[in-house]
């Protein structure tokens, strides 16, 4: 059976990131998943520079965002990340975003990330280093 990997984060929400109507403009939610993949990165050892260092790129090329409440200036949220285990040549994670105040969930998303050669080319295999970091993570 395979471990649960998952990295949780907290952010407050800055000023800067609402919107003239106080909501936590759209698009910064995406930063704040950004953020949490880059925690799981150096929890889990799958850092972007790892990927690079191993030849490859990962660039999101897929998204899907689902917002269930709104959050405003000073919310600080909850961002759990959870790697989801798939055969291939790709990352694919699901998330979940709730104030802490009150557990409101906030938001639901999935992102898939695909490896590309420093080169360009779409991996269609599993890179090597990602079949290692499988096996020691027990995924």
């Amino acid at each position: 059976m395979s471990n649960l990997l998952q990295t949780t984060i907290k952010i407050r929400v800055r000023f800067s990131e609402v919107d003239s109507i106080n909501m936590v403009w759209h698009g910064n939610y995406v930063q704040y998943l950004e953020d949490a993949r880059e925690a799981f990165g150096h929890q889990y050892g799958m850092e972007y520079m790892h990927i690079f260092n191993s030849g490859y790129l990962a660039p999101v090329a897929d998204i899907h965002l689902q917002y269930k409440s709104t959050a405003s200036i000073d919310d600080e949220l909850v961002v759990v990340i959870t790697y989801r285990p798939t055969r291939g040549a790709k990352l694919v994670f699901d998330y979940e975003i709730r104030k802490t105040s009150d557990n409101t969930l906030v938001m639901v998303a999935e992102t898939t990330q695909l490896f590309v050669t420093r080169n360009g080319e779409f991996e269609v295999s599993e890179p090597p280093f990602l079949t290692e970091w499988k096996k020691k993570c027990n995924v």
